[in-house]
Formats: C-alpha cells, sequence, structure tokens
C-alpha cells in the first residue's frame, strides 16, 4: 500500500468512528427524558397523548372536568378550557422520552422514532383553519416548517386538536414570521431531504418576561430589589440561558457552602453519596481539597403547607436573597420542585464558585436524579433554615472521613462498623475512618470494658 492508499484508508477509517460516534449520541438522545414549561398549549392531540406512558395525571384531569377525551375540543365548550388549564403546568414534571431534533441528531433520526423540537417555525395551510377538511396528503394539511440541519422538518397536526380559537391568530401570523414552537412528535417519514412528524403536542415556550409577570400578578407582594427577569429562564427551553452562565466568575480564592438538589424519589439509599463523592474527586484538587458534606431530606411542608405560603414565594426567597448569588436553578424550576418533588439536598462546604460551577456540570451529566444548586446564604433566613443539614462526610485529599455524631454515639456497635466497611467497599478513596469518633481498637476495648464490669459482678456475687 502506498502513502496515498494509506491515506485513504485511514481517513475512511476516521469518517467511520465520527459516524459511529454520532449514531452512539443519536441512540443515547433517545433514551432522554422531555419536558417543557409552556407559555401556551397550542396543540394537544389527546387520544394519542393518552396512549403514551405517564399520562395518568392528564387523564384524572380530563375526569374531574368531565372532559371526553375522545371528541375534538372545539366540541366541548369551556370544559375544554378548564382542562388545558389544569394540565398546564403538568408538562414541567411530565417524563417523556424522546430524541432532541437539532443538527446533531437529524442525520439519524428514523421512522417511527419519538422526537421533541423548538425551533422558530412557520406554518403552512393554516389559512383555512379551524374549519379544515381531512386529507391525507401533505401538501393540503395544516403544518410547521422548519429547517433543522439539511433537511427540511415539516410537523403536521389535525385541527379538531387545536386547543383553543387563540393558537389560530398565531398560526396565520407564522405564515409570515417565524414563531418559536416547542413540542413533541412522531417520525412518520423520513427521505433525504425531508422529515415528517406527526405532532403529539406543541406551543410556545414560556419566556423568562412571561414567568415573571406570572408570578408577580399571583404573588401577595412585589419580590425583592433583587429580583430578576433572569430569576426565571425557562430551564427546558434549549434557547434560553440556564443561570449559571449569568453569574460572574468570583474565581478560585474564596471558599463558599453549595446546596445541590436531588429527586429523592429517583434515588436508592446512599446512591447520591456516592454518585456526588465521585464527582468532587474529579473537580476538586486533591491538594486543596477539605471539603465536608451533608445529605439529607427536606421537608418544605413548614413553608408550602396547603396553600399558606406559595411554593414560587419560597423559590424567590432561596433564589432571590441577593443579586451575585450563585445558582444553576431558575425560580418557576425550584417552585415546580417544590411543588410535585421529594427533595433530598446535599450541601458542600469548602468549594469555590468555579469548582461549583464544574461540579454542576459533571453532575447534570451523571446523575439523573440530579436538579440544580444553589450558593448557601448564611445571611438569608430562609437559606439557614432549609439548608440546615449537619455534615456527615468530610473528604480531605484522597480520604474520606465520617464524621462523629450524636446520632452514631446513640447506635454504636455493629452499626459503626459496618458504615466504615460499606464505604471502604465502594473503593474510591484512599483510606476511610472515623472523624473524631471510635478509633482501630475501640471494639477491642468496649469488649474489654464489658468483661470487666462481668468480672465485678461475678466478685460481688461471690
Amino acid at each position: 500500500m502506498d502513502k496515498s492508499e494509506s491515506e485513504y484508508a485511514i481517513s475512511a477509517l476516521l469518517k467511520m468512528k465520527a459516524e459511529q460516534e454520532e449514531r452512539a449520541a443519536s441512540m443515547r438522545q433517545s433514551g432522554q427524558s422531555w419536558n417543557m414549561r409552556f407559555s401556551s398549549i397550542d396543540y394537544l392531540n389527546l387520544p394519542r397523548i393518552a396512549a403514551m406512558p405517564g399520562t395518568n395525571l392528564l387523564l384524572k384531569a380530563a375526569k374531574e372536568v368531565n372532559l371526553d377525551i375522545g371528541r375534538p375540543f372545539h366540541e366541548q365548550g369551556i370544559a375544554s378550557g378548564f382542562f388545558i388549564e389544569r394540565i398546564h403546568p403538568l408538562f414541567a414534571v411530565w417524563d417523556a422520552r424522546a430524541t432532541e431534533l437539532n443538527e446533531r441528531t437529524v442525520a439519524h433520526i428514523q421512522h417511527g422514532q419519538m422526537v421533541s423540537f423548538e425551533q422558530p417555525m412557520r406554518t403552512r395551510n393554516s389559512r383555512s383553519l379551524p374549519s379544515m377538511p381531512k386529507s391525507a396528503s401533505w401538501e393540503n394539511v395544516p403544518q410547521l416548517v422548519c429547517a433543522v440541519g439539511k433537511r427540511k422538518v415539516r410537523i403536521r397536526f389535525d385541527a379538531d386538536w387545536i386547543t383553543t380559537r387563540t393558537p389560530i391568530v398565531d398560526f396565520k401570523s407564522a405564515a409570515r414570521r417565524p414563531i418559536i414552537y416547542a413540542g413533541l412528535g412522531q417520525v412518520v417519514g423520513v427521505t433525504d431531504t425531508e422529515i415528517f412528524v406527526s405532532a403529539r403536542i406543541f406551543g410556545q415556550p414560556q419566556t423568562p418576561e412571561s414567568a415573571m409577570w406570572d408570578y408577580l400578578k399571583s404573588s401577595s407582594g412585589s419580590g425583592p430589589d433583587t429580583l430578576s427577569v433572569d430569576d426565571f429562564v425557562n430551564e427546558f427551553s434549549s434557547l434560553q440561558r440556564t443561570p449559571s452562565t449569568l453569574v460572574v466568575d468570583q474565581g478560585e480564592g474564596e471558599l463558599k457552602t453549595v446546596a445541590l438538589h436531588f429527586d429523592e424519589d429517583a434515588v436508592m439509599p446512599g446512591q447520591i453519596e456516592r454518585e456526588l463523592f465521585a464527582q468532587i474527586l474529579r473537580v476538586v484538587p486533591e491538594f486543596r481539597r477539605d471539603v465536608r458534606v451533608a445529605v439529607y431530606s427536606l421537608t418544605l411542608s413548614e413553608f408550602a403547607n396547603n396553600g399558606v405560603v406559595a411554593p414560587s414565594d419560597v423559590a424567590v426567597d432561596i433564589l432571590a436573597s441577593k443579586p451575585d448569588l450563585w445558582k444553576t436553578l431558575g425560580i418557576p424550576e425550584m417552585a415546580t420542585f417544590i411543588r410535585y418533588k421529594n427533595i433530598a439536598i446535599a450541601k458542600v462546604e469548602g468549594v469555590s464558585i468555579q469548582q461549583a460551577t464544574d461540579l454542576h456540570a459533571v453532575m447534570k451529566e451523571a446523575s439523573q436524579s440530579y436538579v440544580g444548586a444553589v450558593e448557601v446564604d448564611l445571611e438569608s433566613a430562609t437559606h439557614r433554615r432549609v439548608y440546615e443539614g449537619f455534615p456527615r462526610y468530610r473528604l480531605v485529599q484522597s480520604d474520606l472521613r465520617l464524621l462523629w455524631s450524636e446520632l452514631e454515639r446513640a447506635l454504636s456497635g455493629d452499626d459503626i462498623e459496618d458504615r466504615l466497611s460499606e464505604w471502604e467497599a465502594v473503593d474510591l478513596f484512599r483510606r476511610v475512618s472515623w472523624e473524631d469518633g471510635p478509633g482501630p481498637h475501640d471494639a477491642e476495648i468496649r469488649d474489654l470494658g464489658n468483661q470487666f464490669i462481668q468480672w465485678l459482678a461475678e466478685d460481688d456475687i461471690r
């Protein structure tokens, strides 16, 4: 083989490798969950959605307002409006599975695949809405149209399942200028130049401005002076910036305490600690590592019990207590989390803001239960109440130290030794030991003490 043939073979292998990596990325995407925070739900194919997994809350809402899921919305009057209003927040916590349709995945989309989308789109065939005749031809049905990569994407929808009359005005406007729509649909056709999708649900993503306006309308007050539109970013939107990108880097000098939030229902006992410790070892340099960690369940009933205090007000207290607070959560996201989820907290003491930012990034990749983080502000009364967990672990260089507490003192005995053995078996650390607790010979000393007490008792009997 001459040099040119060798170079050609290497080039071909590199191309094959790149294609395989792209296909693997696409397959990983297909297992990702899809959620969206909508400003308006414009289309919902209820019979098709009802057949998908995880739609119990939608079906329950339909039953509560006496909505027939088999009849078009426009035939059911006010019940349709009540239903859409009730289900509006549910898509922020609905765990549908889909492949995100973007430039990285578009070349690998296949027939039958469930896809999610968020793009500026135009409409076609919307002039005759809402009275649209049925048609099997893609040239005549109403559809959203956009370009993704080198392919045109056409998303058809059925006029029967347009939620109200308001979206029809936007559909006709979108025939002249693009409007951003986000949603979910199933691929029903693929060619070299086009992808055809049958819509399940779509609407306009909530913007930070509309989210802030909704909060101010519903809140009893105007919120703190530090409240900003950037606090209301839509965390599910790929077109909006996340709060973490808005924070000025504070460098490596000052060490902070940060609180990481997890969906407690999605983890097994000890899982948060194992996932978190593995990532702390990655992002915090060993020679600087002296980190204390508390992991505990969070009960917010005292803040949001029976609607006395709205979850959005609690979220504002947590996230908008001062203007330069580092955070990766938006207020709507935190409010939804409080309302619908059981929360676990991992409080990490002794990291810089840059290390916290890196820790957030790797936790997003490593943990499906991880939601986001916020810097703990000890001057905030809400933060002191919410993030009061007592540290149970200390990571020093490559060692894990279990912190001795009154709980361990009460348990004592075999449970203490079991905790040590469990962490030694994880094989993350050079050494695992107790700090301010039982030493390596404490068990022997306890046995000798018990033997001595028994000997004294027997001597008294004699």
